[in-house]
Formats: structure tokens, sequence, C-alpha cells
């Protein structure tokens, strides 16, 4: 197979921004379409059909020498995911754009609220228990009688990032996997160039969109608690230290007040 490198997340983390910026580049083909995302390496009815059918499905308007990218964010969470991509397509690139786990986890319960999933109050939403909220089919999970690729309610969990990454360095090595954080890349054209560079490609090329917003979600909700926010702040303050330590990322951006 072509050259292939993933975008795994994190959600609500400016990857679908992410996507737009690679899929300009000429030296990059996406996959399509891009909603909805592949989720090829964890989807079991998907994975038995075959990479030869992952190519023709989701790279059909490829070009000769273009690189291949898919971005599906639940991979950041799935084991499954991981292990597949690693067997398969061992030489991968892994991307992942971190957010500030406050702020996502807000967007993530604007998100989760604007689709009709989430009925909580934001308050009782990042406080309670979030796996009791969902049945786990496999690597779907169940809300109502939709099933969904990532775990809706997860606000406070996903935004242990470190613990997620963990599983892309044992495989990939660390060397193949290109962190960013969100608040410094989004928008700098320094931070995409050294996106692209990353890949082997030309890092010169500006995106059409480098200062596009895209896929926010809807601000008309009541914003957080000044109590909320600093529980939340003291919540991940120990996985944001280890994340700064593990990958030597400033995040300066993320401190209280920051």
């Amino acid at each position: 197979m072509a050259e292939h490198f993933f975008v795994v997340g994190a959600q609500r983390s400016g990857t679908t921004y992410l996507h737009r910026v690679l899929d300009e580049h000429p030296g990059i083909a996406m996959a399509r379409p891009v909603w909805p995302e592949p989720k090829f390496f964890f989807d079991d009815d998907q994975y038995r059909r075959g990479l030869d059918w992952y190519e023709q499905e989701y790279f059909g308007h490829a070009e000769p020498g273009q690189l291949r990218g898919e971005k599906s964010v639940g991979y950041l969470e799935s084991t499954v995911a991981a292990d597949r991509i690693a067997a398969s397509i061992p030489n991968a690139s892994i991307l992942a754009i971190l957010r500030n786990p406050v702020d996502r986890a807000v967007s993530n319960y604007r998100f989760s609220s604007d689709n009709g999933l989430e009925t909580l109050s934001v308050e009782e939403a990042l406080t309670c228990d979030e796996d009791a909220r969902v049945v786990q089919d496999g690597e779907w999970f169940l809300v109502g009688e939709r099933r969904i690729g990532a775990n809706p309610f997860a606000y406070r969990k996903r935004g242990r990032y470190v613990d997620d990454l963990q599983r892309y360095v044992e495989r990939f090595g660390r060397e193949r996997l290109h962190v960013m954080v969100f608040e410094e890349t989004v928008g700098s054209g320094d931070a995409i160039a050294q996106l692209y560079s990353f890949l082997g490609l030309d890092a010169g090329f500006v995106p059409p969109t480098l200062n596009a917003v895209v896929n926010a979600a809807d601000g008309a909700h009541d914003p957080l608690s000044p109590s909320l926010r600093h529980d939340l702040e003291a919540y991940f303050a120990p996985w944001n230290a280890a994340l700064s330590e593990a990958f030597n990322l400033d995040l300066t951006a993320w401190a209280p007040g920051g």
C-alpha cells in the first residue's frame, strides 16, 4: 500500500481543521468521504473486507505518489484500532492534536447536546460517572438506539491524553508520532509547516484555509461556573504535567487564566 498516516484525535480538538489543511496539500489524499469518518480499523465489518477494499473504498481518488491520510478520532481511545493499524501498516505516521482538556470537555458537551445525545446540564454531565452512562458493544457505544464510535459522554476521561497516546508510542515509536497543541496550531503557519515537514512534504505550501474556523460547536450554552472550571483544572493538572514531560510540550496556554 502507499504510505499512510492517521489523524487519531483528540475529539473536539481541531481534527476537522487539521483534515482541511492536510487535504489541501497537493502531496496528500485524505480519505473520502469526509463524513462519516472511515473508522475502518475498529469496525469489524469493514476490517474483515481487507486492505485492498480499504484502499479502493476511501482512496480511489488518490494520485500516484500522494500520501494517504485518514481521520477517525475514535482511534485515539481504541487499543483494537492501534493494534490493527500497527499490524496492517506498521510504517504509518500518527498525528494527534490536543486541546486544553477543560475547553475540550465543554466543546464535547455542546456537541453531544446539539446532536440530541446529552440531556444533563453541563454541571451534571461534567461531574457524573461517565462510564455508567453508556453500554459498550465491542468498539461501539450504544446510546438508546444509536450506535456511536466514541463514548459521547467521556468528557473527563477523553482529556487524559497521555494515557491514550501511550498505546501509539508503544506500537509505532515516539519518532512516528507527531503531537500538536490546538491553541498553538490553528492559524499558525509555522505549526502547519512543521506538520508538512514531519510528513516529508513541501513545508512551504500555505493552505487556503489556514486561518479558517472549522466545525465550531454552537456557543449558545451556559458557560462553566468558576468553581467547576477550577475543579476541572485541578482534575486535569496531573495528566497535563505528565503529558508535557512525556512529549516535551509547552502547555502554557492551558494554565489557569492562560
